[in-house]
């Protein structure tokens, strides 16, 4: 192979690699220089595995300052800006806004576990009409995630975010001035269709984070999903007996409101509008982002970090002089910069909605889309399915009183009272306890996601939860029943933690937001399958049947996670 010319070949970077020359000095010192390389080799790498493989394509990237572009100026990426600003005073203004949505989320799901009953208990419901209660939002929520991250990725991240608000807080308080069961169907499928807005807001989060803690802050900014299912407990058990379910509803689309009025500190992300060639609005939200953590940008030119085209190798593992020799990139593909080479980058073209859909399953993303749908599914099923059951299960002296009677009229007489649910302290109870269980879960994947990676820490909550719930297959006492609830719903929130942080780590940034709302999307058919597994179930006297079906999906999606393609510990996040 010929060599590139002097004045080219030194602009050539590999990220991390360092001390190579394309001429060595005798065996012996060629040998000590492939062995630090091997040593010091920090590749970033845009791994897109298809079915059969993993595939790593390396990319070309400026080296912060030393690099320099063949006019001889410094150039970095919008990757190199975050990482060199740091995490600071901007980004835990945006975090405060991002755990409010997830205060707000938090309220309206968990709501559902006192709705359903009362709506049934005003009504006269059959049991599934009660599930189709809740049944209802989760249809909103799947077919809303589809569509506010196809306008994120095509609009940007602040019109979505917009839209969500509006959309979610207006039909919340609709919901609440329901005069029929069809109007409460159809006001909770749209709060639903709002609701799948929020996956939006958590990618926004995601594009402002440097690489170092990443995992810990996108995990640890679930504890305002805790702090909003505490929050939707105590209010239901302060309000509902004294008033009735209308309040709690019209009292949980407020953090909504709240999110419309603190709208104006929403910045869109610098990462979206560099991929859509706006350069210059991607300097500003970077010197905003500098301002406020009073931190100077890197010197010199912005560029975007692109995928190498043409023909280098694309396997790296092991950097011999003979490998070096196959990476074939023509001096041609140099000067035009079709290989994403510092000093004429080629910014990727705009993507429609239908080829970002697309995208999603070309062969080296198919695999990872499919299966975060599948994850996505069976946390969605089980999450919530332990939220339903925490108002569906009877625990009073360890057996099911709900059973002893089969008949409708005996059934309606045990769960409702004067036009409201028959609740005593017990089932407000064990909601509260099994809502604060979610604190250690989150606490736990934090200090795990990124010392023992995302699949491993995924796996292994998702087959913890799966082993808390066996036991509730019979009637259990108080305790007993709100230990392996409390162990249940602490692994399901620590595994729903870590995926939400993994999922936009496997995306860039063209398809982020529409591939982490299409596979929440996919979620939420677990949420429209679990309240007949939490609810028609349990009421028809099928608690075994119910219990396993929910321990099944976890484990089974905890096996399923090792079949991710990647591991992002400690990755950059590709463009």
């Amino acid at each position: 192979m010929a060599q590139l010319p002097q004045t080219v070949a030194p602009q050539l970077h590999i990220a991390g690699a360092t001390g190579f020359e394309t001429k060595g000095k005798g065996s012996k010192q060629k040998q000590q220089q492939q062995e630090i390389a091997r040593e010091d080799l920090s590749v970033e790498m845009a791994t897109w595995a298809d079915d059969s493989e993993d595939v790593t394509a390396p990319l070309i990237v400026a080296e912060s300052a030393s690099n320099e572009a063949t006019s001889g100026d410094p150039v970095f990426t919008v990757e190199d800006a975050i990482e060199h600003v740091g995490f600071g005073k901007y980004q835990l203004i945006l975090g405060i806004y991002v755990g409010l949505t997830w205060v707000a989320d938090a309220a309206e799901m968990i709501l559902l576990s006192f709705i359903g009953p009362a709506a049934q208990c005003e009504w006269q419901l059959s049991p599934s009409q009660e599930g189709a209660v809740s049944s209802a939002v989760f249809a909103g929520v799947f077919v809303g995630a589809y569509a506010w991250g196809l306008l994120a990725d095509t609009r940007g991240r602040r019109v979505a975010v917009l839209t969500t608000a509006v959309f979610t807080s207006v039909f919340g308080v609709l919901s609440a001035l329901s005069p029929s069961f069809l109007w409460l169907l159809i006001s909770r499928a749209l709060v639903g269709f709002g609701l799948g807005g929020t996956v939006v807001v958590y990618a926004l989060l995601m594009e402002f984070l440097p690489v170092k803690r990443r995992g810990f802050w996108l995990v640890s900014i679930h504890i305002c999903w805790t702090v909003g299912s505490i929050a939707e407990a105590l209010l239901a058990w302060l309000i509902i007996p004294r008033t009735n379910w209308r309040w709690l509803v019209g009292v949980s689309a407020l953090p909504f409101v709240f999110l419309l009025l603190f709208y104006p500190l929403v910045p869109e992300s610098p990462r979206y509008l560099m991929v859509k060639g706006d350069v210059e609005g991607t300097m500003q939200a970077l010197r905003k982002i500098s301002k406020a953590n009073r931190k100077s940008l890197p010197a010199g030119r912005l560029i975007p970090s692109l995928p190498l085209g043409g023909t280098l190798t694309r396997k790296v593992e092991t950097l011999s002089s003979e490998v070096r020799d196959e990476q074939k990139v023509s001096l041609e593909e140099v000067e035009k910069g079709d290989v994403g080479v510092i000093g004429k980058p080629e910014v990727p073209k705009e993507l429609g909605m239908i080829e970002t859909i697309q995208r999603l399953f070309s062969p080296e993303l198919r695999r990872t889309t499919l299966l975060l749908w599948f994850l996505y599914f069976a946390n969605s099923l089980v999450y919530y399915g332990l939220v339903l059951l925490t108002t569906q299960l009877d625990i009073k002296d360890g057996k099911s009183h709900r059973c002893d009677d089969p008949s409708p009229s005996k059934k309606a007489e045990n769960i409702c009272h004067d036009g409201k649910p028959l609740y005593d302290d017990t089932q407000y109870r064990t909601g509260l306890i099994s809502s604060i269980a979610e604190v250690p879960g989150v606490i736990v994947a934090c200090l795990v996601v990124d010392h023992f990676g995302r699949k491993m820490s995924l796996a292994g909550l998702l087959v913890a939860c799966g082993a808390f719930m066996i036991p509730l297959v019979s009637p259990l006492s108080e305790m007993a029943t709100n230990f392996f609830l409390f162990g249940a719903r602490s692994c399901s929130m620590g595994a729903f933690s870590v995926l939400w942080a993994y999922a936009p780590e496997l995306y860039y940034t063209q398809v982020r937001s529409t591939g982490v709302g299409a596979a929440n999307s996919n979620g939420r058919l677990g949420g429209i399958v679990c309240p007949y597994v939490a609810v028609a179930l349990i009421e028809s006297c099928q608690r075994m049947k119910s219990i396993f079906l929910f321990a099944f999906f976890a484990m089974l999606a905890g096996v399923a996670t090792f079949f991710f393609p990647r591991e992002n510990k400690m990755r950059k996040t590709p463009d």
